[in-house]
């Protein structure tokens, strides 16, 4: 990062350098072109004499030309381009080489903490991290009890990108991120919901998520009150914080503030429908002398695999998770019916007005021949719902 900012200021430093001389240059041009102005190549005669008499001028005498003033060159502006992209290339290769040396420094990590919980790591079976781009990297890790596997997103700082190296120069560029993504077995996790979010996010993230937003409210009770307040907690039952937020947990999240952005667990989760009951976690990556502190955020992670699988409810809590989706699932399904409805009165009214349209482009013959096919199909209809007798006296 470090390399980056250098080539930054480099730049700045050339193209103050190459402007500073540019307008210099100018201001020569300028005065050049000044110092012949209204120059007539001598004195002006005074007024009341009498003008001298005409003379033969040779060459000698006659008054010199103005000059030119010298256009200024072309190739300061070539050079600011030429800066500009030998400084993107540079920084691109360095860039990139930062983001791998942080992936490889995260692998060497927490290689071991994957490796002593699932069986296969990696799309091959070996340790394997799948490079998006150059600053998104993904790992899966399937094999483990209560869950069927893991799915880890490396968002990194755009390093090889000297634009947002420029944002994130002056603020308002994005950390490093951990996604940790891990779907439950559908037997063993009883219905829930549960965040722990940044207070200042609360509302965006509740807003974001549906299952939140349907299900959750703010916890303020008293089970919680050793957590920092950073940190808010949105459930659906009230007894979730006490079961989750044991003091143990509480102390590391406390003491790792800085890097934990989100806990969601949930039954509802929308990011795969074939998992519905999944957990998530997002860290900031520290730098790497800090590394140990993104294991064991790790490791807290992983234990909630079996915490929340083989958390039970008390059955007057589940029997109020279970009537919240219910009701839920009932207002789904008016929903979805009432859309039916509009789009079947949508199909209704569209049909309509193309007939109505039909009929204004026909000529007044055919509008008579249909008003009396209309007719006669009307009376068809009266007269075959009833049946005739014919009497023979």
């Amino acid at each position: 990062m470090k390399i980056n900012k250098l080539i930054i200021f480099a730049l700045f430093v050339l193209l103050f350098s190459l402007f500073s001389l540019s307008i210099s240059q100018s201001n020569d041009v300028t005065t050049d072109s000044e110092e012949f102005i209204n120059y007539d190549g001598g004195s002006e005669a005074p007024e009341d004499k009498i003008p001298p008499p005409t003379t033969t001028t040779t060459d000698n005498d006659k008054i010199p030309s103005t000059p030119t003033p010298k256009k200024p060159n072309n190739w300061i502006l070539e050079s600011c381009f030429i800066l500009i992209i030998i400084g993107y290339i540079a920084n691109y290769f360095i860039g990139s080489k930062a983001n791998r040396e942080l992936i490889q420094l995260w692998g060497a990590k927490l290689q071991p903490v994957f490796m002593s919980n699932f069986s296969k790591t990696g799309n091959r079976g070996d340790f394997t991290i799948l490079k998006v781009n150059p600053s998104s990297y993904s790992f899966i890790a399937t094999g483990r009890n209560n869950c069927f596997g893991l799915q880890a997103s490396l968002d990194l700082k755009k390093r090889h990108d000297l634009f947002s190296i420029l944002l994130d120069f002056i603020g308002y560029g994005n950390p490093d991120r951990m996604t940790l993504e891990i779907a439950m077995n559908k037997e063993n996790m009883d219905p829930l919901v549960f965040a722990l979010v940044k207070t200042k996010s609360l509302k965006k993230f509740k807003s974001d998520n549906s299952d939140v937003d349907l299900f959750c409210s703010k916890y303020t009770g008293s089970s919680i009150n050793t957590l920092s307040n950073s940190f808010g907690v949105l459930c659906d039952t009230d007894i979730l914080p006490s079961l989750l937020l044991k003091q143990q947990e509480i102390q590391v999240i406390n003491q790792n503030e800085n890097l934990i952005e989100l806990f969601h667990f949930t039954d509802h989760s929308l990011i795969n429908p074939k998992y519905p009951k999944a957990l998530k976690f997002v860290f900031k990556i520290p730098k790497a002398s800090e590394m140990d502190k993104l294991v064991l955020l790790t490791r807290v992670a992983l234990h909630y695999i079996d915490v929340v699988a083989n958390l039970e409810l008390p059955k007057n809590y589940k029997a109020k998770a279970d009537k919240l989706r219910d009701k839920a699932k009932e207002n789904i399904e008016k929903q979805a019916q009432l859309e039916r409805q509009e789009e079947i009165q949508k199909k209704k009214f569209e049909k309509k007005l193309k007939e109505k349209e039909a009929i204004g482009k026909l000529t007044p013959e055919q509008q008579r021949k249909k008003d009396e096919k209309e007719y006669q199909k009307q009376l068809k209809k009266r007269t075959s719902g009833g049946k005739t007798k014919v009497i023979l006296g």
